[in-house]
Parts: structure tokens; sequence; C-alpha cells
């Protein structure tokens, strides 16, 4: 220890390896310039006391540039050991600087401006050199504000601080140790920066447990880096691993949610399409029964009225216009009969097939609604499946029931065609109709329309605008559905 300052070190412990080197500058070199790396803070704070005593110790000024937190924690370490860190201070041996403040005095636009370094740091290396007691490399610095632009993601910043750093020596003899974490080195996009760093550097000291010459040094250097990186990829690869197990199992989850629903849309489509089926049967068997009992038996009782009828001079007058009235009812009661019958199930479309059942409802439709349906289809449309003409007739009804009664005016057409291959129906209703009172009831008509059309394989499009709409239909043609008429 140099007698001329006082005694700074009550104990003095020798050097660690990592540090020995600091008194040996290179030939034609003003100073030396090191990077240290760390895991550990700890570990990082053990190795800058070693730094500073041994930089005390020999004589050499001490300028710590770091974190507030590594400040306080290395000037504890200090006095733990036994160094006399207020008589330091007192005698300008020992400077700590904020490395934040610091860079706030000298980044412009995000980029450390030359003078204003040159300034700010230069001056506090100038100060510290003059109470120096040795002529070599009269200064010792700990420098992590390259580290601090690096973990801002500013690499091109702390690149050029390093560069600085060099270019300083050229005016000041010292001895610069930089120090990095590892951890900020975890991506392998970050492996040819870490590169460049080490390169601007004299010697690469690498972190805990490794400490070796200069070459094998960097490339211990660099195994610990590409480790991190692996740690680092590892665990997310983990991570990224458990977030697609987990979207699998509720994509599968979903998978099974929605064909467990499709089964049920199936099931209850099948159920819509028997309940059709059966309803179809069951109006044609009450429309049978209708015109085959019900019909005769009132065309009977119509008869023998019409044979009171012709005896009524004999009848008491009372009784002759009861006769009279009754025969009326009944007449108007089978023409009811009939009617219902007919609309139950035309005989016409199981007798004479579509095109005429479909031209007779027409007809009828516009003569009971007041409208004009206008019916198209070539006479040579020949006959189908009875199945399939049910449901075409069905169709027409259910499509036309959106008609609103006494609308002359406006334009409503059926067209049916065929091709060898398919069977093609068009309604087309340009009408405005009550949308409010009737929504339902259309949507329960259109249900009806779509399920008829899947029980045949077919498809149908609902084209809706404000002036009307448009259902148009397709149906697949097998030689089976084809009747000779």
């Amino acid at each position: 220890m140099h007698s001329g300052r006082g005694t700074l070190l009550s104990q003095p412990k020798a050097s660690s390896s990592s540090s020995s080197s600091f008194l040996q500058p290179e030939a034609g070199r003003q100073g030396q310039h090191e990077v240290q790396f760390y895991f550990d803070d700890r570990f990082l704070i053990g190795s800058l006391s070693d730094f500073v005593r041994n930089a005390l110790d020999s004589g050499t000024a001490a300028i710590i540039v770091a974190t507030r937190p590594h400040c306080t924690g290395l000037a504890e370490q200090l006095r733990r050991d036994g160094l006399d860190l207020s008589l330091a201070i007192h005698e300008g041996y020992y400077v700590a600087v904020d490395a934040s403040e610091a860079l706030s005095q000298f980044m412009i636009d995000g980029s450390p401006d030359e003078k204003l370094f040159r300034q700010c740091i230069g001056e506090v290396i100038s100060c510290s050199c003059r109470v120096a007691s040795r002529d070599e490399r009269k200064v010792a610095i700990y420098g992590e504000i390259a580290s601090i632009l690096w973990q801002r993601g500013e690499a091109k910043a702390a690149l050029r601080l390093e560069e600085l750093w060099n270019q300083l020596a050229s005016e000041f003899s010292f001895h610069l140790r930089s120090g990095y974490p590892i951890a900020s080195f975890d991506r392998d996009a970050y492996t040819e920066l870490f590169s460049r760093i080490c390169s601007e550097h004299d010697v690469v000291i690498p972190g805990e447990g490794h400490s070796d010459e200069h070459d094998r040094s960097v490339a211990v250097a660099l195994l610990q880096q590409m480790e991190q990186v692996l740690k680092t990829e590892a665990v997310e690869r983990r991570m990224a691993e458990s977030r697609a197990r987990e979207a699998q199992d509720e994509k599968d989850q979903l998978v099974e949610e929605l064909h467990k629903h499709e089964a049920v849309e199936e099931e209850l489509r099948r159920f819509a399409r028997r309940l059709l089926t059966a309803r179809d049967e069951e109006q044609r068997r009450i429309a049978s029964e209708l015109h085959e009992n019900t019909a005769q038996l009132l065309a009977a009782l119509s008869l023998y009225f019409g044979v009171l009828h012709e005896e009524k001079a004999s009848l008491n007058p009372r009784v002759a216009k009861i006769v009279a009235r009754s025969r009326s009812v009944s007449d108007s009661l089978l023409n009811e009969i009939r009617k219902l019958s007919h609309l139950l199930h035309p005989p016409t479309l199981e007798d004479l097939g579509l095109p005429t059942a479909l031209k007779d409802y027409t007809e009828d439709f516009n003569h009971s609604h007041g409208t004009h349906v206008q019916l198209e289809m070539p006479e040579d449309l020949g006959r189908f499946d009875r199945n399939l003409e049910i449901t075409v007739f069905r169709i027409v009804e259910e499509a036309l029931a959106n008609i609103q009664p006494r609308s002359t005016s406006l334009f409503t057409a059926v067209r049916l065609n065929r091709t060898p291959s398919t069977l093609l129906l068009e309604i087309e209703n340009h009408q405005l109709g009550n949308a409010g009172s009737e929504a339902g009831a259309r949507r329960e008509r259109f249900t009806g329309i779509h399920e008829r059309v899947l029980e045949h394989g077919g498809t149908v499009q609902f084209t809706s605008k404000p002036t009307g709409t448009r259902v148009s239909v397709k149906f697949p043609l097998k030689d089976s559905d084809c009747r000779p008429t």
C-alpha cells in the first residue's frame, strides 16, 4: 500500500485470478479493456470487490459506473471486506457514478454522442488520475452503461459505447472492465452481437465457475451464452407444447361437440321429414275418406232431399219449406267437402299428374285470393315419382301461402322445367309482405320447404329483397323418378 494516502484496508486480501492481470497492460496500449459476464449479482459484487481492492492496494483509483443497486451492494461488500470506504471516497480514490444518470448526459436521439461522452466520463477519469499515486494505468474502471443499453434493446448503441471506451483509452491510462448479465443474451439471434461485444475487449471473463486464457475464455463465454439460449428455448418450447396440447384438447372437445350437434341436427331433420311425409299421407287418407265416404253420403242425402222436394205439393207448406232449405244446406256441404278433399290432396295429382294439378291449383288460388299467379312450364314436362310430385306440389302451396289476398297489381310466377338430370322449380313473388306478423309463419314454411328438398337430395336457395322473395329449387332426376305419361 502506498504510504502517502493512509491505511484504507485493515486486512488486504489476495486478488482473484479474474482480476490479477489488470496491472499488466499490453505493449503499446495505455490500458486494458475486459468484459465480465455473470449469472448472479452476488458473484458480480464479489468479483468487483476484489477488482476494487486490488486497484486501491496498488495505488490506483477506482471508478464504478453501475446501476444504483450494484453501487450500493458493492459499497456494503467492500465495508464487510475491511475497506475504509469513507476514507477512500474522501481522498478521491473511490468514485461511484449512477449509470442511468450518466447515460442521460451523453445520449442524443438513442445514440451516445462522442463529444458529450468524453466530457462526462473523461472529466471523472481526469479527476481520479490526479489523485492516483502510480504513473501506469492510473485508474481502474468498472462500467455497465453499455449493458443497460443492451438490456433496453439498443444493441447498436451498446456496441457504439464500447467503441467510445476504446477511443477514450488513447487519452487516458485506465483498466476498464465492462459487465454484462449472461441472461440478457438468451436468444439465438444474439449470438453474432455477443461475438462482436467479445471482440471489442482485450480479455473475456466468463461467468461463474470459469477462468482461463483469453481464447479459451471467449469460447467458454460463447458456450455459456448458447447454454442460456438453449435453456430459454427449452422453456419456451415446453410452454409452447403445453399450449399446443391444451389447444388440441380444446379443439378435440369442440369437434366432439360439433359432431354431437350435427348428429342431433340430422336426427331432427329426419324427424321433420318423417313428420312431413306422415302429414302428406294423413292428408291423402283424409281426402280419400272425405271423397269416397263422406261426400257419397252427402250426395245420397242431397238426392233424398231432392225426391222430397219433388213432392212438395203434397207436403205441408212449412215442411216443404224446411225440405228446400235442407236440400240447399246439403248441396253446400257437399261442395265444401269436395273442396276440402281437393285441398288436402288433389285427386288430379294422383290421376293426371303434377302439371294438371298445379294448373288447377293456381287457377283456384287466383280465383279465391283475387291474385294473378302465372304458371310457366313446358307442355311435355311429363310425370315423375309419386313422392316427388307430392313434394313439388307442397312446396308450391307453402311458397304461395306468403301471398296476400287481392294483390293483383304485383307479379307472382311459378316456373317448372326439367333437364335430362334435373327438375327445376322457381317461385318468384314480387310483393311486399307483412314482415311483422307473418315473419314467424314464413320461417316455418321455408323450413318445411328446405326439409322437403333435402329428403330428395336437392338444393334450395332463398333470396329475399325489399320487393319480394324468390325460391329456387333443384331436384336431381334418376330414371326411377320419371314415369310414362
